[in-house]
């Protein structure tokens, strides 16, 4: 196979191989500029004499089963366009020890591989695949269209242990990520919005979030038409909060005899009915049959689910109405409780049943991301953690690494 087979096979542009050596599970092949250098800014051929050179080895993607590597002279030239600096290499991006394609395929497999596995499969360094990985992903952001959503989900993320949180900022609709801020304070929300802009966040008409003040502080100072609305799925987890903490209570109340059916409970009086084996129904029945508080609250939960079913706004509305009067009928403490934080919050649960708006869509992602960070086990960087959870969302599909190459 001569020379110019190799040169049309391997398809550097601009360059052809001129040697090529095979040492056991290597290969090195050497390559020469055809013409000029090209300068990087105004794409034209430098005649000029170069600055200086030096000799430059970068690593290509494998061949039968043997590691290849690129020898190659580098110019640094200076241009009459004013430009100073390397030359252009199309197939070579600028600082880059790896080639274009190269550095392809090891954003493809890191979309579906944890970098430690991408690292071990290649034979490279797993900070080098993290490097790689970050600059493919922010590449692919920076070409992202625009994205214009109606509304928006904010919730937020664990990102390690001891309270360290991050806030995830969605499109629902359009089922996108739009932001990752490094925290839940509203000082942390702050620059996504500015960056935004005015005239973004007036098109924004509702925003659906937790009871947590700092969300609500941010929309109403930069999304002033927007409507917000709370989360039926955060306010399920008060009242099943409300209801076990009942359920501690009746516990201390019972004798020796009824405490036995308190015993393992917990899960059966939060759990939805139709998900209930047939002897968990039985052990839940008895325990309903035995304490009266317990069965008002069981009712009471699955009458507050029916809420958020109603087919209509105006009979979703008018469901709630009827929910809170009867929470406080009930005349229990940790009900009547509850049913005062709804009331409390009426404004904004009455959004969200006319809307119909919730963070289903920013619960899922909150499942997708600790499958994220449980592959990695977890992530120091946090810059890292970011665009990881952009290219699981924004960027999931996985293009032919030959497209384009």
């Amino acid at each position: 196979m001569g020379l110019e087979t190799i040169t049309e096979l391997w398809g550097l542009p601009g360059y052809f191989v001129k040697d090529i050596k095979i040492e056991r599970d290597k290969i090195f092949l050497s390559v020469a500029r055809q013409g000029y250098p090209i300068c990087p800014r105004c794409g034209r051929e430098c005649h000029t004499a170069p600055k200086d050179n030096r000799i430059q080895i970068v690593e290509d993607l494998s061949v039968f089963g043997k590691r290849c590597f690129i020898q190659l002279w580098k110019y640094r030239i200076k241009c009459g366009c004013g430009y100073h600096g390397t030359e252009l290499i199309k197939w070579l991006n600028r600082y880059e020890r790896v080639t274009a394609r190269y550095q392809k395929w090891i954003y493809a497999f890191c979309k579906r591989m944890t970098g430690i596995d991408v690292a071990r499969i290649f034979g490279i360094s797993k900070h080098t695949v993290y490097r790689l990985d970050k600059e493919g992903i922010e590449e692919e952001l920076s070409l992202q269209k625009p994205i214009k959503p109606k509304r928006l989900s904010i919730d937020e993320i664990s990102r390690k242990k001891g309270h360290h949180y991050a806030t995830i900022i969605s499109a629902p609709n359009e089922r996108k990520i739009l932001e990752v801020a490094k925290g839940r304070k509203m000082i942390d929300l702050v620059p996504f919005f500015e960056q935004k802009g005015v005239k973004w966040c007036k098109q924004i008409e509702s925003v659906a979030m937790d009871a947590w003040l700092a969300y609500r502080k941010a929309i109403k100072k930069f999304c002033p038409n927007a409507v917000i609305c709370f989360d039926h799925f955060h306010l399920a987890q008060y009242f099943s909060k409300a209801i076990d903490k009942l359920r501690v209570s009746e516990t201390r109340k019972a004798n020796k005899d009824e405490k036995e059916l308190f015993h393992g409970t917990r899960w059966l009086l939060l759990k939805r009915p139709e998900k209930l084996k047939e002897e968990q129904k039985e052990k839940l029945d008895r325990l309903l049959e035995v304490n009266k508080n317990l069965f008002k609250a069981y009712i009471l939960r699955d009458e507050f689910r029916q809420v958020f079913d109603g087919p209509t706004s105006h009979s979703r509305l008018i469901r709630l109405t009827h929910w809170i009067q009867k929470a406080k009928k009930a005349r229990i403490s940790q009900l009547t409780g509850f049913a005062k934080l709804i009331e409390k919050w009426e404004t904004f649960i009455r959004n969200s049943l006319r809307e119909g708006c919730s963070n289903s869509f920013a619960e899922g992602i909150n499942t997708k991301v600790r499958v994220i960070q449980r592959m990695a086990y977890g992530y120091k960087d946090f810059e890292y953690l970011r665009l990881k959870i952009f290219q699981q969302f924004n960027f999931r599909e996985i293009k032919s690494v030959f497209d384009g190459l």
